[in-house]
């Protein structure tokens, strides 16, 4: 059995990359109280009605993310700012094309001004313990990949230039290293799905990404880097390293199997075959040095 590697991350190393160190101008501050000023301005001034005590959950270059504590009977919430406008137009895309349609943390407003979302609080993490876990993961992911195969006519009607169609017509991403790579991985997403599948993919997928919600559903919790210019296949390459970092070991066929039998649920028509070729097309396109026996 082919060993993950340690996180997600690494399993993606020699993804095709264009942006530089620094790209961003307008980074988020690092100074934990340079931070709180900000969160609190933006909820005074895009999300009025909305206080409580905020802290401080993670920050990074791009974006930071804070818990607004609200006591009873109002629940807490998440309140996420973004450096990059960019970023924020893709995360609020996101949520637009997955709400009802894949299990993921409730968005309840968006401010463009201050680039900032209001989310649903979800603190308990998923319990990684049982043997259902890599089902529940793996389906989890394809419900997000195949969303576009359950979106509202308006919702469809706006997305028809980020279909498959249209992608295979369009010339490819800048960032994408072999486009007549690229092409074959698209091409195998239509036999696969159809023409009208919006390919959504590049989940930040990790362990404290999912969460339990009181009623015990489990929901995927970022959903940031969904971009319609990727497919779910960099999501499948890294399931093995986020399963191992949760206690799950699977071989590789193992795994596929999840992902073939989610997916087919979900109106795909995968093959093992079909889905490999797939795979190795993916990492033709974008530099990928590994598919960590995903392929054999």
């Amino acid at each position: 059995m082919t060993t993950a590697p340690a996180t997600a991350a690494e399993a993606l190393t020699g993804l095709a990359r264009t942006r530089p160190t620094g790209w961003l101008t307008t980074p988020m501050p690092t100074d934990p109280a340079d931070l709180l000023v900000r969160a609190r301005r933006a909820l005074a001034a895009d999300h009025p009605g909305v206080n409580g005590r905020v802290s401080v959950i993670s920050a990074r270059y791009t974006a930071a993310v804070f818990a607004v504590h609200r006591p009873p009977p109002h629940g807490s919430l998440v309140l996420k700012l973004h450096a990059d406008p960019a970023a924020y137009a893709g995360e609020t895309l996101a949520y637009a094309l997955l709400a009802g349609t894949a299990p993921v943390a409730r968005l309840h407003a968006e401010a463009e001004e201050s680039l900032s979302l209001l989310l649903e609080y979800l603190p308990e993490p998923a319990d990684w313990s049982g043997e259902a876990m890599p089902v529940v993961l793996a389906e989890r992911v394809a419900a997000v990949h195949t969303a576009s195969l359950r979106l509202p006519t308006e919702a469809a009607e706006a997305m028809a230039g980020f279909t498959l169609a249209a992608l295979l017509d369009a010339p490819a991403p800048a960032w994408i290293a072999d486009p007549a790579a690229y092409g074959e991985a698209l091409a195998a997403h239509a036999h696969a799905y159809g023409p009208h599948l919006v390919p959504l993919g590049h989940l930040d997928l990790k362990p404290e990404h999912l969460r339990r919600r009181p009623d015990g559903e489990v929901v995927l919790l970022d959903v940031e880097s969904v971009r319609p210019d990727v497919t779910g296949l960099i999501d499948l390459v890294t399931l093995p390293a986020v399963l191992r970092q949760a206690g799950h070991e699977l071989g590789p066929d193992r795994l596929l199997g999840l992902y073939l039998d989610a997916t087919a649920a979900r109106g795909g028509n995968w093959t093992a075959d079909s889905l490999k070729a797939a795979l190795r097309a993916y990492a033709a396109a974008t530099g990928l040095e590994s598919l960590h026996g995903l392929d054999r």
